[in-house]
């Protein structure tokens, strides 16, 4: 069978079973809630903030996810349209519910904490696919949650595969292949994925739990040390204050001039502003220290993940007694909800290891109605840039894919801000938006 037969026969399967899925009368579809004490048992053992449900079917385990911690977000996905309709019906707050397929996740990078995957899987007729896009979905060290059927014995996992299932196929039902622990082992290296555990339970159950390696502190640590070797020339190729740096931006960024981008940016910051602003990536201050000079009623906080780099700033910002600077980490901002009523990042989010954390903390951070006020690299927009950022940049740790098109930031910004201005200049972007 092709994968589109399998899929329509599960869509098949499920739309008859969507209406008394979770009632008494399920029939088989009833041993599916053994499940969810394990995955619940499992979820106690870490923190988590955002999961997705895979095959959710008509979100029993979510209802009973949201019950518990109704305060996290939750999406659920199922290839069926009548499970979503019926889970729907339910109006969970933060719960979001698609129709679509897990071997093709509709979801950006790293955008879970948690994938739990409840005895659906051996419904995917391309398991690899299935894997892969987890890895990309899930976030370093998030978690992959999977409960399925397995069998030790290799003779009856034969019989099951070559025998069972091709009969149930003739009664309607888009079952493709039962699992062992070295399938699924296989399945996490080809992905990247960490097998952290795999049990067969009673009842032919996997219990298994997968993990996608932290990265994000070997990218912090090339950043660190990028910064540090770079510091005492940051600012003389930001500015373009020397013949080589002149050359250097007209060779790869098409002239664009950081100066006047930067001037343009803070000018919407009105010299009276009298709010607390957050500056994220401070960097060195080179073209915010005049601004933040006339800046005299506000509370300015600078962070930066880079010492070196806050040493820099001291030098230039040390006169200025309503300026703190901090080290620390935008991808877990150290305030408050509603804390700014201002965030500026220039040349920051293109550096940035964990970029949706960066947005969702700088969102987080901000007030209602406060400003979000940025620049910084995005994709698509000049061959010779791109190839320059891929080659050299990302290599020596100064920028860190993945990096937005100009189209994709636009519509990512538009889901939570009013945009007043945005604008592009060769590779750079530079916007005000208004939180809404």
């Amino acid at each position: 069978m092709t994968s589109k037969e399998y899929k329509n026969l599960s869509i098949k399967e499920f739309t008859k079973a969507a209406d008394i899925y979770e009632s008494d009368h399920a029939g088989v579809y009833n041993m599916c809630k053994k499940e969810y004490p394990d995955v619940l048992t499992e979820l106690e053992k870490e923190p988590f903030n955002d999961l997705l449900d895979c095959g959710c079917g008509t979100g029993p385990m979510l209802t009973l996810l949201h019950a518990k911690y109704p305060e996290k977000h939750y999406t659920g996905i199922d290839l069926t349209p009548k499970m979503i309709e019926v889970a729907k019906a339910k109006k969970m707050e933060n719960v979001e519910l698609i129709v679509g397929d897990c071997e093709n996740l509709p979801f950006e990078e790293n955008s879970f904490d948690v994938v739990i995957c409840c005895q659906s899987f051996h419904h995917y007729p391309n398991p690899q696919d299935f894997f892969d896009n987890v890895h990309r979905v899930l976030r370093p060290n998030g978690r992959l949650i999977l409960r399925d059927m397995t069998m030790k014995s290799k003779a009856v996992r034969w019989f099951c595969n070559h025998i069972e299932i091709p009969l149930i196929h003739l009664s309607g039902k888009g079952d493709v292949k039962i699992y062992s622990r070295e399938d699924i082992q296989r399945l996490c290296n080809n992905s990247g994925l960490h097998m952290d555990s795999f049990e067969a339970r009673p009842f032919f159950r996997m219990h298994c739990v997968a993990r996608k390696p932290e990265k994000s502190k070997k990218h912090y640590d090339n950043i660190t040390s990028s910064y540090k070797s770079s510091r005492n020339i940051y600012d003389d190729v930001l500015t373009q204050d020397k013949w080589w740096s002149k050359l250097y931006i007209k060779l790869f960024w098409k002239g664009v001039d950081d100066n006047k981008i930067a001037e343009k940016i803070l000018d919407f910051i009105p010299d009276d502003f009298s709010g607390k602003l957050l500056d994220v990536p401070a960097g060195t201050a080179v073209f915010t220290r005049k601004k933040y000079c006339v800046l005299k009623n506000a509370d300015i906080t600078c962070l930066d993940y880079s010492e070196d780099m806050l040493s820099q700033a001291r030098k230039q910002l040390y006169l200025l007694e309503n300026v703190a600077l901090i080290q620390g980490d935008v991808g877990q901002l150290p305030f408050e909800k509603n804390t700014f009523d201002a965030v500026l990042s220039m040349n920051g989010f293109h550096a940035f290891p964990d970029k949706k954390a960066a947005f969702c903390e700088t969102y987080r951070v901000l007030k209602k109605g406060g400003v979000f006020l940025a620049c910084f690299y995005i994709t698509g927009k000049s061959r010779v840039t791109d190839s320059f950022v891929k080659n050299i940049l990302v290599k020596k740790g100064w920028f860190t894919p993945p990096f937005d098109t100009e189209h994709k930031l636009k519509k990512r910004l538009e889901r939570v801000y009013d945009l007043i201005e945005f604008q592009v200049e060769g590779s750079i972007v530079y916007f005000c938006a208004i939180k809404r």
